[in-house]
């Protein structure tokens, strides 16, 4: 291999190694905008909180889905 092409490979493998940690670094982000976007969307209401309360003490009911519960609760 030629010092030419040696240099141009060690500049390729400095780049890709730069965007790695970049591309780690936006996984983090993202991964936090989620979690954020996740928990505006879903409101505890009082109501909620005493049924799952007396569930609790009832030893539990089983929810197979959000919908499944969602109806429970109207």
């Amino acid at each position: 291999m030629e010092v030419e092409e040696k240099n141009l490979m060690r500049a390729i493998l400095e780049d890709v190694k730069s965007l790695t940690g970049k591309v780690e670094g936006m996984e983090g982000m993202l991964e936090t905008l989620v979690e954020i976007y996740t928990d505006a969307l879903y409101e505890v209401k009082e109501e909620y909180l005493e049924k799952l309360e007396e569930i609790r003490k009832e030893k539990g009911k089983v929810f197979s889905s959000i919908e499944e519960f969602d109806r429970y609760f109207k």
